[in-house]
């Protein structure tokens, strides 16, 4: 008998001020492959999913939400956006 996972939430899915929110592109890193996701502005509901450098996709919202789930059981991470640095900020 499987046991029941708890559902990780897509980020585009999450707004301002929710736990986890992070803004787009959404970026799934494992080893040296890192996968794109973003919004396409064009159509709404529809989004871009780009691996390395290689042809972008475009997949409506529920193949988007199936592949980041995929993505993530085969142990791909999302990745948060570095800190930028400012002049206020020493330099450790």
């Amino acid at each position: 008998m499987p046991l029941k996972k708890k559902p990780v939430q897509v980020p585009w899915d999450l707004n301002v001020g929710d736990d986890h929110y992070l803004k787009e592109p959404w970026t799934l890193k494992k080893g040296k492959e890192f996968i794109t996701i973003e919004t396409n502005n064009n159509t709404k509901g529809n989004f871009y999913l780009q691996k390395d450098d290689e042809k972008r996709l475009s997949l409506s919202a529920l193949q988007a939400k199936l592949t980041f789930h995929q993505l993530i059981e085969f142990g791909y991470k999302l990745q948060k956006p570095k800190k930028k640095k400012t002049k206020d900020q020493p330099i450790l």
